[in-house]
């Protein structure tokens, strides 16, 4: 009997110690799981956190962009284009300016040496005169630095192939970029209506008198070298005026004046695909805000001037902060292959 009892006691411990070690066992991998779990959900939450972060600078350098670009469109509009026309028996001057209406100062950008373009229309909308056509720019990038209530000034004169009517003249400045930033969706354009008024004929004994004159003159003048090649009076702006050239055949004289910083600045020559005369730099008696004369003699030789194209003289001054090309003056010294 007693053995009967030990043998249900040995069994109910043996019971008892097995549920114990199956229980511990449960505890443990609960307790494991709970430290896995907790584990991962710091491991997203860090994760989270940092997608956060990328997504808080990504917005905050949109909103950068987004205010420089909005500033940069701000100063634009606040840049005004004038033009006016004026006539003299078979010629008209265009004049034009680019104003800055603002308060601050600007850097207008430019994709290319050419800042401005003017095109003329007749009463039919047909065009007869394109400022660029004839003319070549460099390509590198150029700017113009415009203080509060300063303007950009420039001029072109239509004197070929004028006949009589009403006309139009659209000045445009092309500019790009306003203090670094993308200028989209504006055109700085100015407009202006004149009239080439029909030249009154001069009377039978006048033409007469004068074709006498031509005569002998022609006659006294024949073989003068210079006077088959007078000089013609050049578009000039802010830095240059007064610009004088003559000469032929790659044999050039510039005249005029210049107003630039520390009374100096520099040219250079090109036809459009090389550079003839590298960039050279001259000195005037005096800085700016003074004018000053000057006078280029520019030679090249025979075997360098191109078979077709034009050209150009390329005068300008270097920003001091970029060293950028400012205030450029573009004289088209001689043009070949055409008429």
């Amino acid at each position: 009997m007693k053995k009967w009892w030990m043998a249900i006691l040995i069994t109910g411990v043996i019971g008892l110690s097995a549920c114990g070690a199956d229980e511990t066992g449960n505890t443990e991998e609960k307790k494991n799981e709970e430290e896995s779990e907790q584990q991962n959900n710091g491991e997203n939450e860090e994760k989270k956190n940092e997608k956060e972060s990328v997504q808080q600078k990504n917005e905050g350098n949109e909103e950068k962009n987004t205010n420089d670009e909005s500033n940069g469109q701000a100063l634009a509009e606040q840049l005004a284009v004038k033009s006016s026309a004026e006539t003299s028996g078979e010629k008209a001057v265009i004049s034009f300016s680019l104003t800055n209406e603002g308060e601050e100062a600007i850097e207008a950008g430019f994709l290319s040496g050419q800042q401005f373009d003017v095109r003329i229309t007749d009463q039919n909308g047909e065009n007869v005169y394109t400022f660029s056509a004839d003319r070549s720019f460099t390509q590198a990038k150029t700017s113009e630095n415009i203080k509060a209530g300063q303007k950009l000034e420039n001029a072109v004169e239509w004197k070929e192939n004028v006949t009589p009517g009403e006309y139009e003249a659209t000045a445009t400045f092309l500019v790009d970029t306003v203090n670094g930033e993308k200028v989209k969706g504006m055109e700085f354009t100015s407009t202006s209506a004149f009239t080439i008024e029909k030249q009154e004929e001069s009377s039978s004994e006048e033409s007469g008198n004068a074709e006498g004159e031509g005569s002998e003159q022609g006659t006294e003048e024949e073989g003068d070298p210079e006077s088959s090649k007078p000089s013609s009076s050049v578009e000039g702006n802010d830095a240059f005026r007064n610009l004088e050239l003559s000469g032929e055949k790659g044999n050039y004289t510039v005249r005029g004046e210049a107003r630039v910083f520390e009374g100096d600045f520099l040219y250079r020559v090109e036809d459009g695909h090389n550079e003839l005369i590298s960039e050279t730099a001259v000195q005037v008696d005096a800085g700016a805000p003074n004018w000053s004369q000057f006078e280029l003699a520019i030679s090249i030789p025979e075997s360098d001037l191109p078979d077709s194209g034009a050209l150009t003289l390329m005068m300008y001054d270097r920003n001091a902060k970029d060293s950028e090309p400012v205030n450029v003056n573009y004289v088209p010294l001689d043009r070949f292959g055409g008429e």
